[in-house]
């Protein structure tokens, strides 16, 4: 039996990736690098000792951005076909059969728990089993490491709060002109399709969503 840790770099998977080392339990902690995570993670991931990074190779693309320049798609909250093909596919076609796959899921997410579709592949989620929450993963890497990394996610991920598009555009104003550039190719191409708009925020466009034409970003 082989056993993984799927590592995205967040709290709940640098949580479960400390606890597996503290209990000697065996794993092998892998990151997919798809090239679209928030600077902060990518540096995040820099950090992290004895994990594997692969990429990802959809029809020839490891980069979830020029993916979508290439298709002129967006990621939507509808179809979670991104996390699939850029994360998902790649961890499978990586892990060796028969295996446990250890997921950083925490216990106030619990509806986010499935069972793996994957033959002689077995999803576990222990930060469930333990009630583990983000709170309680936050304090377990703080009594640690005190290296607490930041949320995990794409820089255009569809599931963004407004919150995060206008730290995004204050922070990482490249990134967020990059974000705005694909959402109106996008919208271009569906006009262009006969099919209705679609935006990266379910709230609007990210210029309305930021208040990018008013004086303050807050």
């Amino acid at each position: 039996m082989n056993f993984y840790l799927s590592y995205g770099a967040g709290v709940g998977s640098e949580t479960l990736r400390l606890w597996l080392i503290e209990h000697d339990w065996q794993h092998e902690a892998v990151y997919v690098d798809h090239g679209c995570d928030w600077p902060e993670t990518q540096e995040f991931v820099k950090t992290v000792p004895n994990l594997t990074v692969i990429k990802p190779d959809v029809q020839g693309f490891a980069n979830l951005y020029e993916y979508c320049v290439y298709k002129k798609w967006v990621p939507t909250m509808f179809a979670r076909w991104c996390t699939d093909k850029f994360k998902i596919r790649p961890l499978m076609a990586y892990f060796k059969r028969p295996c446990i796959v250890y997921l950083g899921i925490t216990a106030d997410e619990q509806k986010r728990v499935k069972m793996s579709k994957e033959k002689e592949a077995f999803n576990h989620y222990p930060l469930v089993a333990m009630g583990m929450t983000r709170q309680d993963c936050i304090d377990y890497i703080q009594e640690r490491t005190g290296n607490v990394p930041s949320r995990s996610r794409c820089w255009f991920c569809p599931f963004m709060d407004k919150g995060s598009w206008k730290l995004l555009r204050k922070i990482h104003p490249y990134l967020y002109q990059k974000a705005k550039e694909l959402e109106a190719r996008n919208m271009e191409f569906r006009k262009e399709s006969g099919k209705d708009p679609l935006t990266l925020n379910q709230a609007g466009c990210l210029e309305d969503i930021t208040g990018e034409n008013q004086y303050s970003l807050w």
